[in-house]
This record gives structure tokens, C-alpha cells and sequence, in this order.
């Protein structure tokens, strides 16, 4: 399994794309950096963690669950989701109860008031983001759980992985909020991107119907501004899984690189 460059991952080059972020990334004094994102207390608990490590005793606990599998049927499952969520609300499959989990469908707000018309896309972004985080937790405990019985290194790395996982919990989630936010620049720009083009062209004007549902229906073509903007949120959501899902990518390694060593 190749790793994921940290410093060129794809959220960083969606978000480049869009041109709602600065290109420039420094991944120069990354230990200074990462040393600001932890509280004096949070080093305090770091510290201890590293220092019980080899008291603990090793038992071994060899798992049935195959690591790689594990993380490729989550991560499967996880793309599925997001994938499939991508179905504008009232266009669900027959039987399908109404989720959270559905794009909502676009109004007159949706272009006229672009601050109230983005609110539903960032409530669906956000779902998602939570839904994200209790997976990928939960995967990432179920590695831990097969390392701390498979080696007394791994066990060692399983806690340390823990005690970060733990101390970088806040921060992590601080962080990925911001998202939605440069989402939302992206919607204004192309909203008012349409709102111009719009009231320039007076043949498009007069091809406008008046009906809200045939001026939205035009809108989610293929093309269209919000078309663009729900494909680009997909793009999006899909490289932040791929980024929340790296420390795993180590776990994984990790106990793939003891099963080489070993074998």
C-alpha cells in the first residue's frame, strides 16, 4: 500500500483548484508547528503516555481479522455513502425513507439570498463531516485493538496512536470546520458568477421562465452553476475522507510492515 504524500494531499489540490485557497503550504518546522497545536496539558499527557509505554505488560491476542481488508471494506463503505448521498431530496429510490444524508433541493433563496442558500449545503457538508469522524474513529480503534495483541512494538504504537488520536481530537475537528466555509466561498462566486452572466445577456433573460422549479431545473444541468458547485462539494468531501483517513494509512503499514518483518 503506497502512502499518501502529506504535504500534496488531494484536499489541499481540490481547494487550489477552486482557487479558494493560497497554494503556498510550508512544511518547514513541522515539529514548531505541531508543538503551538498542543496545550501544556496535553504534552503533560503525551509525556506520561510515553513513559508507561514499556511498562505495560504484552499479551499476545492474535486477531482473525485480516488489517487490510478491515480498512479497504470501511473505506468501501465510506465512499459508498458519500456517493450515494448525492441524490436531490424527493428523488429518492421508492421505499427509501427521507435521510439527512440528501442534497437538498435548491429554491429561489438558493441564488437570490446566496448566505441563505448555502446554509443547507453546509448543514449536509457538516453531517457528513460527523459521520466521517465516528468512522473513522471507530476503524481506527479496531486497527489499535489488533496491534496491541500482535506485537509488544505495535502494542507500544497502538497507545501512542491513542494519546495523539486523543490530544489532536479537538484540533483536528477545529480544522476540518473550516471547510465548509471555503465551500462557501466557492458558492458565492459562482452564484454570483450566474447572477451576472444573467443580467448581462438579455436573450438569456428572455428564455427565463418564471417558474422557480424550470429556472432551478436549469441550474442542476449539467453545466450549470449549482451543478458545479454539488460536483465540486462531492470532490471535495471525497478528499477530505482520503486526508481524515491517512493516520490509518500508518496503522496499516505498520502491521504490514511486522507481518514482512516477521515472515
Amino acid at each position: 500500500m503506497n502512502p499518501i504524500p502529506v504535504t500534496s494531499s488531494r484536499l489541499q489540490r481540490v481547494f487550489i483548484d477552486l482557487a479558494v485557497v493560497n497554494a503556498e503550504f510550508s512544511s518547514k518546522q513541522f515539529a514548531d508547528k505541531l508543538g503551538e497545536l498542543i496545550s501544556l496539558s496535553d504534552a503533560i499527557v503525551l509525556a506520561e503516555s510515553l513513559r508507561s509505554l514499556k511498562k505495560k505488560p504484552f499479551v499476545a491476542a492474535p486477531s482473525t481479522e485480516q488489517p487490510t481488508e478491515l480498512f479497504m471494506q470501511a473505506r468501501a463503505g465510506m465512499l459508498a455513502f458519500i456517493i450515494n448521498s448525492f441524490v436531490l431530496e424527493g428523488d429518492e429510490a421508492p421505499g427509501e425513507s427521507a435521510s439527512a444524508f440528501i442534497l437538498p433541493r435548491p429554491n429561489r433563496d438558493t441564488l437570490d439570498d446566496p448566505d441563505a442558500g448555502f446554509v443547507a449545503y453546509q448543514r449536509f457538508y457538516s453531517l457528513h463531516q460527523s459521520e466521517m469522524d465516528h468512522r473513522v474513529a471507530t476503524l481506527r480503534r479496531q486497527l489499535q485493538k489488533i496491534m496491541q495483541g500482535t506485537s509488544p512494538e505495535l502494542a507500544q504504537l497502538a497507545s501512542l496512536d491513542g494519546s495523539m488520536a486523543d490530544t489532536m481530537a479537538d484540533f483536528s475537528r477545529r480544522v476540518f470546520a473550516g471547510v465548509p466555509h471555503l465551500l462557501a466561498k466557492r458558492f458565492y462566486f459562482l452564484n454570483q458568477q450566474y447572477r451576472q452572466a444573467r443580467a448581462e445577456n438579455s436573450q438569456f433573460n428572455e428564455a427565463v421562465s418564471n417558474s422557480v422549479q424550470d429556472e432551478t431545473a436549469r441550474w442542476l444541468q449539467k453545466g450549470g452553476w449549482l451543478d458545479r458547485f454539488i460536483r465540486e462539494m462531492q470532490a471535495v468531501l471525497l478528499a477530505e475522507l482520503e486526508l481524515r483517513l491517512m493516520p490509518v494509512l500508518g496503522l496499516i503499514e505498520a502491521l504490514e510492515f511486522e507481518v514482512e518483518t516477521t515472515q
